[in-house]
């Protein structure tokens, strides 16, 4: 593996979101909402005993800072207030962030195992960004994501106005721009959006790569007629579902899973299985495996060579629960006989 441009040359902007993230470690959703139970059944009152952390959280925000730590100059616009602005005061070296007045996002995410596989379930409040069409954009920062190596729309699904705002930033044309990314989160509740997006967005050649982890890659093969992916899936199963997927789409579409990654474009599929098994604290994974995934792109990575890359990043930020910084990646990566070449910075 090596890198074909330098990565401390790039220039990523992402959007729009900024979460204050509180995750609770329950044993399971069953023995939760027993101890609710009984505890509202006496009354009410504190139910001791659940480990919690507080962090600063949203897809975009957490992307932002995955890239940065990757070396890649970011910006991150997100929509907050002043406690947002407190909360990103002291951003990584170079992710330069702009909020953008609004409300935030807020999160609780009750993290458990399910079937022996580790599973968050959130409980959200979307704030401003439920609305957000661009339209608070200004002229500087229209020049920042025109300059920008790739424009990354995230948590599209959370946004009513989310084909406006995708419309608005993805069709700026710059120089420098050729990847414009969308992850567009848990699709849950915005089934019935997914084929206008498909249609208007999509369709029209304004995104060149979709990023879908299992259960959004579900959602929208169902709303798209592009197959069936069971529960209990297996790697053949992701391929036929997510090959259909892209089919449909007509863009590269990378899919993250527990079990592994594939990747599907117009030269074939390619998978690469995970880098190691991760329970517990899964929050956040996806945002970080989308970091490595984009750089991978802008770098010119071989797809198979990039979903290590990706994975890779994802592993290393559940299990150090930080995000990875680049010189960790290549010693982990070369480590494991996977990385051969200077990575360029």
């Amino acid at each position: 593996m090596g890198f074909r441009r330098k990565i401390s040359d790039l220039k990523v902007s992402v959007l729009p979101d900024f979460f204050f993230d509180r995750i609770i470690s329950v044993p399971s959703f069953k023995h939760l909402f027993r101890q609710v139970e009984l505890k509202a059944a006496s009354g009410g009152g504190n139910l001791r005993g659940f480990s919690q952390i507080e962090l600063r959280g949203g897809n975009a925000t957490n992307l932002a800072y995955a890239l940065a730590s990757l070396s890649v100059k970011t910006r991150l616009y997100c929509v907050g207030d002043e406690h947002t602005q407190t909360a990103l005061a002291n951003p990584p070296r170079n992710c330069r962030v702009k909020v953008i007045h609004g409300k935030p996002g807020y999160t609780t995410a009750l993290e458990f195992s399910l079937n022996d596989k580790p599973v968050n379930v959130m409980i959200s409040d979307v704030g401003d960004i439920g609305d957000f069409n661009g339209r608070r954009l200004d002229r500087n920062d229209i020049m920042g994501l025109k300059k920008s190596d790739c424009v990354a729309l995230v948590n599209w699904s959370s946004n009513r106005k989310g084909n406006a705002l995708a419309s608005k930033i993805f069709g700026l044309k710059g120089r420098n721009r050729r990847l414009n990314f969308l992850d567009p989160a848990d699709l849950a509740g915005a089934e019935g959006r997914i084929k206008v997006l498909s249609k208007e967005i999509i369709g029209r050649g304004l995104v060149d790569v979709v990023s879908l982890n299992e259960n959004e890659t579900r959602i929208m093969a169902r709303a798209l007629s592009a197959g069936r992916l069971p529960g209990n899936y297996n790697k053949q199963d992701l391929l036929r579902v997510s090959g259909r997927l892209k089919d449909v789409l007509g863009v590269t579409l990378d899919v993250h899973t527990p079990i592994g990654s594939v990747s599907s474009t117009d030269l074939g599929q390619t998978w690469v299985r995970a880098s190691g098994k991760i329970t517990g604290f899964v929050t956040g994974a996806g945002d970080v495996w989308d970091a490595g995934d984009i750089v991978g792109h802008l770098v010119d990575l071989p797809a198979q060579e990039r979903l290590l890359f990706a994975n890779a990043s994802a592993y290393l930020y559940l299990k150090n629960r930080k995000m990875p910084a680049l010189k960790q990646m290549t010693t982990f990566l070369v480590g494991r006989n996977r990385l051969s070449l200077k990575t360029g910075g």
